[in-house]
């Protein structure tokens, strides 16, 4: 669970850094990506660890982009803007925990499937020396 967790973290990080960079407004795209990204990258093999690394990178990054642009209007005294009724403010509440899920499901199943690492095998002993 501590892996999931640190995944969560780490995908909601790569979050912040594919939607600062990208210079139109993606929606749930970059958190999708980064829970695939970081479930694979993690190899969390079980259902419920990568679930809980997408929920965590989904949550957090939309809490704190919203957080950090309300702050920023406050700050540089600007009126809020006012809320445009469009379908994407009806269908975001409904499309975000959805694309959660299969982003969890994807990562899983990309990281099931991905080559494990070659155990390494231990140093052997150098052959005994001759007698003198």
């Amino acid at each position: 669970m501590d892996r999931s967790i640190q995944a969560g973290v780490s995908g909601f990080l790569l979050a912040i850094i594919i939607n600062l960079f990208s210079p139109v407004n993606l929606y749930f795209i970059p958190s999708f990506l980064a829970a695939i990204i970081i479930i694979y990258i993690y190899r969390l093999g079980a259902v419920k660890d990568g679930l809980v690394a997408s929920f965590m990178t989904y949550i957090f990054n939309d809490g704190i982009l919203t957080t950090i642009s309300l702050a920023a209007l406050y700050l540089m005294k600007e009126p809020f803007p006012t809320i445009n009724i469009d379908i994407w403010l009806v269908l975001s509440p409904i499309v975000t925990p959805i694309s959660a899920l299969i982003a969890g499901y994807i990562g899983v199943r990309l990281a099931q499937r991905a080559p494990k690492p070659a155990r390494e095998l231990p140093p052997s002993l150098p052959p005994p020396l001759p007698p003198v």
